[in-house]
């Protein structure tokens, strides 16, 4: 497993996304002007760093199949009840 540190970087003005996962680098960015409130930032966060750990884990996954994964494993709770 590769090594697992990582740096989120949280910004106040973003374009387009509200937030992006580099893999080569190990770094997460999200934009605060794209949220709103800290329940939904803390949302993305843990959205990108999901992010990280499929690819830390060595996962072969293209961007569609990546998504559908953390968001099934967003609603997994709400699903489950």
């Amino acid at each position: 497993m590769e090594d697992s540190k990582i740096s989120v970087d949280i910004r106040v003005v973003g374009d387009g996304n509200r937030g992006i996962y580099y893999p080569d680098t190990q770094r997460v960015i999200v934009y605060l002007n794209k949220h709103e409130s800290y329940d939904d930032l803390l949302k993305s966060v843990n959205h990108e760093l999901i992010h990280h750990c499929i690819n830390i884990c060595g996962e072969t996954m293209d961007e569609d199949q990546e998504e559908k994964c953390i968001f099934c494993m967003s609603w997994a709770d709400h699903s489950l009840i």
